[in-house]
């Protein structure tokens, strides 16, 4: 049975602001590798089309996450070499940015797929949206397998919600 991640975080940029930073390869690499501590992180491909709300983004990029402490069906399960491949598309008139992950073990057995949005809350303050759903369809460890993942998730989305205050702050975008 699938379950859902939902999050939501507030930050003092536009959406504009806020996508260019989400989309910028430095972002994305400080950000896996560096707050992460994910051991791999690659850009795979990269189009971005048009702006404004006529913006249309392909992202896709491969990671290879830190697997620490995971039970030992889990760790046999997953291998050491656990990674995955997003791919994504960003619509600049909604917003909202699309996205599958495709592991690189088990990929029939794991399903992982969400959507990020921003919306205007006043000039230059946002909210950002994930919803994100996993489903793990493996006999006996399915269950565990998800509520590590969306307690990783959690942890994850904290962690780079606090960093792109940081980013932007540093950048100067960060409008409060």
């Amino acid at each position: 049975m699938a379950q859902e991640f939902n999050v939501r975080n507030e930050f003092f940029c536009d959406e504009d602001t806020f996508w260019d930073a989400f989309f910028a390869e430095e972002f994305n690499r400080r950000l896996f590798l560096n707050e992460l501590k994910f051991p791999e992180w690659k850009r795979l491909s990269f189009k971005d089309e048009g702006t404004g709300a006529s913006r249309k983004v392909a992202h896709t990029f491969y990671a290879r996450p830190a697997l620490v402490g995971l039970p030992g069906p889990l760790q046999k399960i997953m291998g050491d070499r656990f990674a995955y491949e997003e791919t994504g598309s960003y619509d600049g008139a909604t917003h909202k940015y699309s996205f599958t992950n495709k592991p690189n073990t088990m990929a029939d057995k794991i399903v992982c797929r969400g959507v990020l949005a921003t919306e205007k809350l006043g000039e230059k303050h946002i909210v950002r949206t994930a919803k994100v759903n996993l489903e793990v369809k493996v006999m006996m460890v399915g269950k565990v397998a998800e509520d590590r993942f969306i307690a990783d998730l959690h942890k994850s989305y904290s962690t780079a919600a606090a960093f792109t205050e940081t980013y932007l702050k540093e950048k100067g975008l960060w409008s409060k």
